[in-house]
């Protein structure tokens, strides 16, 4: 099936949407809905552009953005200067041009892939760092991940009971195969999204999101909705959409939220933020992941075969990327592998295994550095108190929805910019000179023996 006028159209016209809101709206505001909104419900399609980046869903979604930060904020995204903490996302956006240079694929190539990971991923991150970087920012795009959820919440709904039609019913094609969407007796919704299973981690993150969000107080109502409402409600919404993985992660992450919330032990949350490195560290050493396959047999025989067919073809993927493990094979589909018929026989399904094939071990860094080296600074500056504490627990949240993209990314792939959004605001988060100082270090009156009040958090945005 072919996208009719209509996905062209909104597609093409997304940019000048955005830049019209810009004259309505504050300019973060903007941006959120660009980005989350564009990834959400743009047409999973794209459009060919001789000599150009093809014009795609993310591409559009990033345009917007940078029309309204152009239009509203041209001198605060100019004047932003990278710290060290931005060195994994410059490698992530040259990666594919030096794979390309490496491989011999010639200068037009290299800047033509460059071009397309800026505006496709770049533009996000740079717009996430430079113009979120005080203090309500990171609440904003929580806020943002949580009325996303919401909004995809009931059209979720409607596709479980009458299945994913949505896509085809409005812009006149389906992203991926109707027949995968047939599940435990029921369907698993597509949404506007290239698959079932990306439109379970967006609502697992949104879930987990606003589950943080609840137990920490800092925010009670989204919409004048009760948070406490909107978290069971996104728990439950996601826990139906039939995507195991997607269901299992959550549980999971809100279990050691709850955790360490409970036990206050840093090192719990290192160990959750080393998990997909220990993965990828122990698969590209030879580790074929049998233990995981017959965890998998609990939930039936057709999780045990597919992930053991996912983990099949990451071994085939990395055995050719490690004969080329810096900078990998480059792009035009040389890091797939063929039999000697010369038939691609690869089934690409995770996002790493991808990024090691195309980009060698320096572009899979670089992609996961930016994701979770945020994380690791906001580990070191948690106080022995709560997670879900202040203007913390808006951090806490947005990166652990940040975790459970990555871990996610381990088995699929299904990019989505919203995450490199929140990463770039993570990162400003982390280094803002706001949330270094500690309340211990605040001494309003020298005389004074008496600790300072603490601000009582926001409770309600609407």
């Amino acid at each position: 099936m072919t996208p009719n006028a209509f996905a062209t159209v909104v597609l093409l016209a997304w940019p000048l949407a955005m830049g019209f809101l810009s004259i309505l709206l504050p300019v973060r505001k903007v941006v959120i809905l660009s980005i989350i909104g564009g990834n959400l419900f743009l047409p999973q399609t794209g459009i060919a552009l001789p000599g150009f980046p093809n014009y795609t869903k993310p591409l559009a979604a990033g345009l917007g953005a940078l029309l309204a930060a152009l239009i509203l904020a041209a001198p605060k995204l100019f004047s932003w200067k990278p710290k060290l903490i931005d060195i994994f996302f410059f490698a992530f956006l040259v990666a594919p041009g030096i794979s390309s240079v490496m491989n011999g694929l010639g200068a037009w190539d290299a800047t033509a892939v460059t071009i397309n990971r800026f505006l496709e991923w770049g533009v996000a991150y740079w717009i996430g760092r430079a113009l979120f970087q005080d203090q309500d920012a990171i609440k904003e795009i929580a806020i943002g991940f949580v009325l996303g959820g919401i909004a995809y919440a009931p059209l979720c709904i409607w596709e479980s009971v009458m299945s994913p039609q949505l896509s085809h019913q409005i812009y006149g094609f389906r992203p991926s195969d109707f027949g995968m969407t047939r599940r435990m007796g029921g369907w698993r919704p597509m949404v506007f999204m290239q698959h079932g299973l990306a439109v379970g981690a967006w609502m697992a993150s949104a879930a987990l999101v606003a589950w943080i969000l609840f137990r920490s107080k800092v925010i009670t109502k989204v919409a004048s909705i009760p948070m406490s409402v909107i978290a069971l409600g996104l728990v439950v919404v996601t826990i139906g959409l039939r995507s195991t993985g997607a269901a299992l992660l959550l549980i999971g992450l809100i279990a050691a939220v709850e955790f360490v919330h409970a036990t206050k032990l840093k090192i719990a949350l290192l160990v959750l933020i080393l998990l997909p490195t220990g993965y990828i560290g122990m698969r590209t050493l030879g580790w074929e992941g049998q233990e995981m396959i017959q965890a998998a047999a609990i939930f039936g025989p057709d999780r045990e075969s597919s992930l053991a067919m996912r983990l099949e073809n990451d071994t085939i993927i990395v055995e050719r990327a490690m004969q080329r493990p810096v900078f990998g094979w480059g792009g035009w589909g040389r890091w797939r592998v063929r039999d000697d018929a010369g038939v691609d026989i690869t089934v690409s399904d995770s996002w790493w295994a991808i990024l090691a094939g195309t980009t060698g071990l320096f572009g899979l860094v670089a992609a996961y550095g930016t994701f979770v080296a945020p994380l690791f600074i906001l580990i070191k500056r948690k106080t022995q108190k709560q997670i879900f504490a202040g203007t913390q627990a808006a951090g806490w949240a947005i990166g652990f929805a940040l975790l459970l993209f990555v871990l996610d990314t381990l088995a699929n792939a299904m990019p989505n910019t919203s995450f490199m959004l929140a990463a770039g605001a993570m990162s400003s988060f982390v280094v803002n000179k706001q949330f270094k100082a500690r309340p211990t270090q605040q001494h309003p009156n020298p005389q004074s023996d008496t600790k300072p009040q603490r601000k009582k958090p926001i409770v309600d945005l609407r």
